[in-house]
Parts: C-alpha cells; structure tokens; sequence
C-alpha cells in the first residue's frame, strides 16, 4: 500500500520537535526500504497546534498528535508495514 504523510513543520509543531521528528522518520523509513512506498510531505500547519507534533496519514486520513522522536519507529513498524493504529497518539482534529 502507498501512504503520503503531511507533517506539520509549522512554529508551534517546530518547536515541539517536529524538525527531529521528521529527520527520524526519514532515516526510519530508509532504513525500512519504504522510500517508494511512502511520501513525506512537509505542510505549515494542520491546525492542531496544541497537540504538536503533528501528523497525518493517507489514504486512511488517519491523524496522530505528540509524535514525538521516540514514537517515530513505532508509527513506521505499526501503521506502515503492520497497517495497526498506534490508538494511545491518534487523534480527532478539532476545529
């Protein structure tokens, strides 16, 4: 299966680690061979910013907050190779 990932490397996500997180998720999913299973794109804001750092997922639309450096293998191992929500850093956009 293909994902496409949107990681929030806005102020506030930035400033929660997010510039860590996705250098983690890079080395994560090369070291994993999924570089053409899987596109990182980097976006300004997912409007969550209180949760931060922020992700989401295609084509599930899956959202997960707080993804935080040391979450970032099992997010790959679990729902990108398992298929598995991780249910403790999903989350429910709010408006």
């Amino acid at each position: 299966m293909f994902h496409h990932l949107f990681i929030c490397t806005g102020p506030t996500c930035s400033q929660q680690g997010a510039e860590e997180t996705l250098q983690t998720l890079q080395k994560n999913l090369e070291a994993h061979h999924l570089q053409r299973k899987v596109r990182v794109t980097l976006c300004r804001c997912l409007g969550q910013c209180g949760n931060g750092p922020n992700l989401v997922i295609y084509p599930e639309g899956t959202w997960y907050g707080h993804m935080e450096e040391k979450e970032v293998g099992r997010l790959v191992r679990e729902h990108l190779i398992e298929g598995k929500i991780i249910s403790h850093l999903a989350q429910i956009p709010i408006d």
